[in-house]
């Protein structure tokens, strides 16, 4: 698999719930992994064909294959301040070496478009994910 471009250091997440003694629900993240991906900005085009099907759009993350990793509303990345929702994951040919999830941005009033990341980790990944 070759996958060129800047690799990031992430965080896996996904939605918790914990209740208070008086029964209050409090809603968390927790961290289950931390992985090397590429986030790659969707273009206009592919981001009018993605929202026939979903919610907008924004990203495609790219990372080697990991089978714990599965769409649904309650995963998340976390890269530094900035949050994405998983919205799909596709196996890349079914050969179980590449995975690409197609994600929103989530901002303060929802998800959002917005620029391509800037600042990266310049390192490649590893084929042992810790996930």
């Amino acid at each position: 698999m070759t996958m060129n471009g800047a690799w990031h250091a992430v965080q896996l997440q996904h939605y918790t719930e914990t209740r208070s003694a008086s029964g209050q629900t409090t809603r968390t993240y927790a961290t289950y992994a931390t992985v090397w991906l590429k986030l790659r900005t969707l273009s206009g085009n592919e981001r009018i064909q993605a929202q026939q099907a979903s919610a907008v759009l924004t990203h495609e993350a790219i990372m080697v294959y990991c089978a714990s990793i599965v769409p649904h509303a309650d995963h998340r990345i976390v890269w530094g301040a900035r949050t994405f929702d998983i919205k799909d994951v596709r196996n890349v040919d079914e050969r179980n070496e590449e995975l690409r999830m197609l994600c929103s941005e989530v901002l303060a009033t929802g998800p959002a478009s917005s620029p391509s990341p800037s600042g990266s980790v310049s390192a490649s990944p590893s084929v042992s994910s810790s996930v």
